[in-house]
């Protein structure tokens, strides 16, 4: 039986623990210095182990990106999860301000994404990634406003799933550049979604004889 499970305690749990500690370490570098000062050396100084430990998990520094791609992806992903609720209206505002970075911690995590999209932009394989993503994304959104009207065709609300999603990743961009605050950014958020579903129909339930 393997050791490397996941909240497994012994050896299982401490090879994931080192794993994290790496990939924050690259977190670190990433946000004060960019993707290009990912190196090994770089990285084991940050984290404060050998330059063998880091190599251990990670031979390369494109293992390295990789990796720490795929976490800060997950970790918005999870954001997003835990923002859900039952009432579709009520998930999609959850959902919408999940995206846009309410305090310093999101705001890094939003800072270190965006400099993983720019490295991933010049490797097929993480732009695919990258791009099936926001394609999730809008679907989501675009599933929680077809359930405010379930008579209307699938795709139908795409469209302005896309738009909702453009709109809230470009407001995080402004939050990040500190030309509007969280608070206005929720407020611009907030009036765009109140005239998108406003502009959906109640939906009224037939009655079969």
């Amino acid at each position: 039986m393997s050791d490397e499970r996941p909240g497994v305690r012994g050896l299982g749990a401490a090879h994931d623990e080192r794993r994290r500690h790496i990939i924050e370490a690259v977190f670190a570098i990433v946000d004060t210095a960019g993707t290009d000062q990912v190196t090994i050396r770089n990285v084991a100084a940050e984290a404060g182990v050998s330059v063998g430990r880091v190599q251990h998990y990670f031979p390369t520094k494109d293992a390295l990106l990789s990796e720490a791609f795929a976490a800060i992806n997950d970790r918005g992903t999870v954001r997003v999860d835990a923002q859900q609720d039952e009432d579709p209206a009520a998930m999609l505002t959850t959902l919408v301000d999940a995206l846009i970075p309410g305090n310093e911690e999101e705001l890094r995590l939003f800072r270190i994404a965006q400099a993983f999209e720019v490295y991933a932009l010049r490797r097929p394989h993480l732009r695919d990634r990258l791009a099936r993503g926001y394609d999730d994304l809008a679907g989501l959104i675009a599933l929680l406003l077809r359930r405010l009207a379930p008579q209307d065709p699938p795709d139908t609300f795409l469209p302005q799933a896309r738009e909702l999603l453009a709109l809230a990743t470009g407001l995080a961009g402004l939050i990040a550049t500190g030309a509007i605050t969280p608070e206005q950014a929720r407020q611009i958020s907030s009036r765009r979604l109140a005239d998108t579903l406003s502009g959906i129909p109640p939906h009224t339930p037939t009655i079969d004889h």
